[in-house]
């Protein structure tokens, strides 16, 4: 064989190997972004609760303590807010990221591609 036929043979191989990984990183991000969105709303949830618990705590506490469950809670609220946030634009982010990584039109939104 001659060099032609050897670089041709070496880029066909590297096609496939390029096709079969981005298959895999597609596949692995669509189990990521679907437990994401399966695990950050019940920490929320659980986020909302634990910060009513320490506002209501702090009330009955002086007054340095009751700012302080204050703050606790305040930013325990935005933590829940911004996941639930995450959560649910995560399929726009894999998407987004499928198209930067792996190249390829936007498909989002179409259910053309099995993202979350």
């Amino acid at each position: 064989m001659d060099l032609k036929n050897k670089l041709g043979v070496l880029a066909l191989v590297f096609l496939i190997n390029t096709v079969i990984v981005s298959a895999e990183i597609t596949a692995q991000l669509t189990v990521i972004c679907t437990q994401f969105k399966g695990i950050v709303p019940v920490v929320a949830l659980l986020m909302f609760i634990v910060a009513g618990a320490i506002y209501a705590a702090g009330q009955i506490m002086g007054a340095e303590t009751r700012a302080r469950a204050n703050v606790w809670s305040t930013a325990m609220l935005v933590g829940g807010i911004i996941g639930l946030i995450l959560a649910a634009s995560a399929g726009y982010f894999v998407e987004t990221f499928s198209q930067f990584a792996l190249g390829g039109s936007s498909t989002y939104g179409t259910g053309a591609t099995t993202t979350c």
